[in-house]
């Protein structure tokens, strides 16, 4: 017996994990009841390894990041949480409007940058966008590997 589309879409969102990685508690808790609201699941940390153990937890596709945690800049995190977990996908939350930093923080692999004060609806929207992605990237891993170039054995 098939399931009812929406109850396989509330079990798919469900499955969706953020980790909200806010300094403010007042707004990691507005993030984080917004987002379980809507049917995504949903974890905080304020601090880098707990960060770090979560997302090598595996079940973290898509991370709401502040522009520092722990003194730690936004743009020397992103590379890190890549090189642990490579589809995961970085929006920073950020109040930097300087266009080096800015610059940084693209080339660091942010998928999206939002500024301060947050628009709930923007980042819904990022949010959504940023699951879009992961989802085109690991059907690209998953369905088309062998057009995915690979050194041929001799």
């Amino acid at each position: 017996m098939q399931p009812k589309r929406r109850e396989w879409e509330e079990a798919e969102m469900s499955s969706k994990g953020i980790l909200i990685a806010y300094q403010d508690d007042l707004w990691a808790r507005s993030l984080s009841t917004f987002f379980h609201s809507t049917g995504y699941r949903v974890e905080t940390a304020k601090v880098v390894s707990e960060m770090i153990r979560k997302i090598r937890g595996g079940k973290i596709l898509v991370i709401l990041l502040d522009d520092e945690v722990e003194g730690i800049k936004a743009s020397d995190l992103v590379p890190l949480f890549k090189k642990i977990h490579p589809l995961i996908q970085v929006i920073v939350i950020s109040s930097e409007e300087s266009i080096g930093k800015v610059k940084l923080l693209r080339g660091a692999g942010i998928f999206y940058q939002a500024m301060k004060p947050v628009d709930l609806e923007e980042i819904k929207s990022a949010v959504e966008c940023a699951f879009e992605k992961v989802e085109r990237e690991n059907l690209k891993e998953g369905f088309f590997s062998f057009l995915i170039p690979r050194e041929v054995p001799a």
